[in-house]
């Protein structure tokens, strides 16, 4: 184990129970993404890397309602 998360542990441990339970959370979700199978395409990747850098505007909520009502019919 690396000193680095020697200390993130030692620190998690002093948190309350609900914290430590996040932590642990977070913890598993990382190495469970290392086990998985799937991965991107570097072309995928520039379009992840495309779209943070250049973030599309969001929808304001009238228009995501009234779309969600249209295709609830």
């Amino acid at each position: 184990m690396t000193k680095l998360l020697e200390r993130a542990i030692a620190k998690a441990k002093s948190l309350p129970e609900n914290r430590q339970d996040e932590v642990g959370e977070i913890i598993l979700a990382l190495v469970e993404q290392d086990e998985s199978s799937v991965r991107l395409s570097d072309a995928q990747k520039a379009e992840v890397r495309r779209r943070i850098a250049v973030p599309d505007p969001f929808v304001p909520d009238d228009e995501m309602q009234a779309f969600f009502r249209k295709l609830a019919g």
